[in-house]
């Protein structure tokens, strides 16, 4: 374990917060569950104040390095001699600063995000201002760092500041993409893909399936506790993050990497659920983008299920030829068209599945998918007329 329970912030328990937790919250506070793929970085830095500038350049070296893939580095200089100016000037006329003009920002900067250097009571030698667009398009901003005048910047610092700007920049991309695997030997495939025995499986999976990703942070060490009691271990959940795959099969994710992270796949109707280890080392950095993981899920053995419902002839057809059996497919039928239909597996505790009703008296299943195949079936009828139905 790496991280250590702090005390003070409680969570739904009432136990302590992990410091990963903690931590995770102040980022969804500031950027929201869906976080961000690219961004400004705004460098504004007193040109005038010995030193700054060097600090200013190192550190755009350090962060192209690390994170020059997200985020695009724009410097503003601002002086403070020109500040002083205009602090003074505004001091002896009693007239309030001006705003800042669009027109002059080195990039798009919408009101409301900060407030202009120039009206500050203290003028910053060293501030990093990020923007980013939300999911409305919208660009939204929060300061990463800042140090105000008289306080200067050192070189020494640098690793320092570094490493602040860092924790905010600490989640990654998955993108998890689902694929069936080869159906069972032996077993029934759906239609779409006996329709396919050229081209071999369906492995589409499609949308609307659910995708969670746990990170397993640690809680904290049981000798940090002090005079209370260490949290039992159904206390110490790992941290969950969810998706929904798209028409394609993909699901992408923004998580907090932890050591050992684990996908999971809950079971369906169409396959078994599945769970896949994705270690901190295969996460890639974040300068080369998310990371892909492909999933095979076992699909289940499957059969479509049609009922034929039909009006009992008054005179059964002969079947003296098939030892009494009678192919009503051959046969003359009148179908049934306003019959209730119910499907039911012979297993224990299956539940009845309804059916409706398409044309000339053939019955699907109400929300047109395939079944896993039981061992055995019953069907049962009921018409609604006064036909006699089968």
């Amino acid at each position: 374990m790496t991280g250590r329970a702090q005390q003070g912030a409680l969570d739904m328990t009432g136990l302590p917060k992990g410091p990963t937790k903690e931590h995770l919250e102040r980022l969804d506070a500031i950027f929201g569950p869906a976080y961000f793929e690219h961004g400004r970085l705004v460098m504004t830095v007193a040109r005038d104040i010995p030193g700054a500038m060097k600090v200013a350049h190192k550190l755009q070296s350090r962060l192209h390095e690390a994170l020059g893939s997200v985020i695009e580095i724009i410097f503003e200089h601002v002086k403070h001699e020109m500040w002083a100016r205009l602090h003074e000037a505004t001091n002896v006329t009693g007239l309030h600063k001006g705003g800042e003009v669009p027109e002059c920002q080195v990039t798009n900067i919408p009101e409301g995000i900060r407030q202009s250097p120039y009206q500050r009571e203290h003028l910053p030698t060293l501030e990093l201002p990020f923007l980013w667009e939300d999911a409305a398009g919208q660009t939204q901003g929060h300061c990463l760092f800042s140090m105000a005048h008289p306080a200067a910047p050192a070189l020494e610092q640098v690793d320092d500041i570094f490493r602040e700007v860092e924790m905010y920049f600490v989640k990654r991309w998955v993108v998890v993409e689902l694929v069936l695997g080869p159906p069972i030997r032996g077993s029934f495939e759906e239609e779409e893909a006996l329709s396919e025995a050229n081209t071999g499986h369906n492995a589409h999976v499609g949308g609307g399936v659910g995708v969670t990703l746990l990170s397993c942070h640690a809680y904290g060490f049981a000798g940090d506790q002090g005079d209370t009691l260490a949290p039992h271990v159904r206390h110490c959940q790992p941290l969950a993050f969810k998706g929904m795959t798209d028409d394609a099969g993909r699901a992408k994710i923004c998580f907090l990497p932890a050591e050992v992270n684990k996908i999971q796949v809950a079971e369906t109707e169409r396959f078994h659920g599945a769970e896949v280890t994705l270690t901190r080392r295969e996460v890639r950095p974040l300068e080369q983008g998310p990371t892909p993981v492909l999933v095979k899920l076992q699909p289940k053995a499957l059969a479509s299920v049609v009922v034929h419902v039909f009006a009992m002839p008054r005179q059964l057809p002969r079947c003296d030829e098939t030892d009494g059996i009678i192919d009503w497919a051959s046969e003359e039928r009148e179908p049934i068209v306003d019959a209730m239909v119910e499907v039911t597996a012979l297993d224990n505790g299956s539940e009845a599945r309804k059916m409706r009703h398409t044309n000339f008296g053939v019955y699907v299943p109400l929300a047109g998918d395939c079944r896993r195949v039981a061992s055995a079936l019953r069907c049962t009828a009921r018409a609604t007329s006064q036909s006699r139905g089968r």
